[in-house]
């Protein structure tokens, strides 16, 4: 039988509701129960479908309810309908808590980070907050400055200060730089290792563009130490690889050096002390994703 259909009926989900639970009792009693509301409420959102649609869903038999030809022909278009608003709500709720697949954590770090902490951090992470889409990229601190800022990343590690305008300091990291020494150095018991011993040892330092290194080799200078050194590392993970194997004295960032402790190095204080700033990075212009913000309580606790 069809129905004459009424511009004034306004569809919403609660009437998709109302038929996917009389499809499945039977009844509008059992449909009103499941659905928390009243029996007449019930049938009012089944004659309102049916107006809307022009045709009767449902033959009445007494207390039973069988579906029309017509209601066997849409149930399944009707409850694709329910499952797709019922998927709708799931995954908005999963944006409100920040879990969503949908939208990915994306972070940068340095490649020597990326194979030590990160792993660590992640899979800690995970188990608390759950499956998680997560993108890790690597590079250089001032690709890195780059992807923030571009909006490729959502959080990146980085070397302050920094040259890249744009960015917010999400959390900044203290640290200094120490020297690095295989254990068996005659040098590896010390409390603290001052410049006049450094004289006579073979140095591995990092690469001219850090900062740190303009001001170590100024404190050199000061110091009569003029000799280039052994070995250039790139990154600090080199460098307390080259000093593990007994290639000279590394001097390198305490707060990345200790990432490496497997290794049968010893980690001894440089005198004078070195300051060295990192900081987790977002950018200013967008913003963060709601699961950024319990990852960096794991950042805030590693350092």
């Amino acid at each position: 039988m069809r129905l004459k259909k009424s511009g004034d009926v306004q569809i919403s989900i609660k009437h998709i509701q109302a038929f996917d639970a009389i499809a499945a009792t039977g009844s509008t009693i059992a449909a009103a129960v499941d659905l928390g509301i009243s029996q007449s409420n019930t049938n009012r959102l089944l004659h309102q479908l049916e107006v809307y649609l022009g045709v009767r869903l449902f033959d009445r038999d007494k207390n039973r309810l069988s579906m029309t030809r017509e209601g066997l022909k849409l149930g399944p278009e009707i409850r694709a309908i329910a499952d797709k608003l019922t998927a709708l709500k799931i995954t908005a709720q999963e944006l409100e808590e920040g879990r969503s697949t949908e939208i990915p954590l994306r972070i940068a770090f340095p490649a020597s980070l990326s194979a030590t902490l990160v792993p660590r951090l992640v899979k800690s992470f995970l188990a608390e907050a759950g499956p998680i889409r997560i993108e890790i990229a690597s590079g250089n601190y001032l690709a890195i400055e780059r992807m923030v800022a571009e909006g490729a990343v959502d959080l990146g590690f980085t070397r302050l200060p920094s040259p890249t305008p744009g960015l917010r300091e999400e959390h900044v990291m203290p640290t200094r730089n120490i020297c690095i020494l295989h254990k068996d150095h005659p040098l590896a018991g010390q409390g603290k290792i001052n410049v006049e011993q450094l004289k006579t040892e073979d140095l591995i330092l990092l690469n001219r563009e850090r900062a740190a290194r303009h001001e170590l080799e100024a404190i050199f200078y000061r110091a009569g130490l003029r000799r280039r050194p052994a070995i250039e590392a790139h990154s600090v993970g080199c460098g307390c690889a080259l000093a593990a194997e007994g290639l000279g004295i590394a001097i390198v960032s305490e707060l990345l050096a200790l990432e490496y402790q497997a290794l049968p190095l010893a980690f001894v204080p440089l005198e004078p002390t070195i300051s060295v700033d990192y900081a987790i990075v977002s950018s200013e212009l967008s913003p963060l994703p709601k699961i950024a913000l319990p990852f960096l309580n794991y950042i805030r606790e590693w350092a």
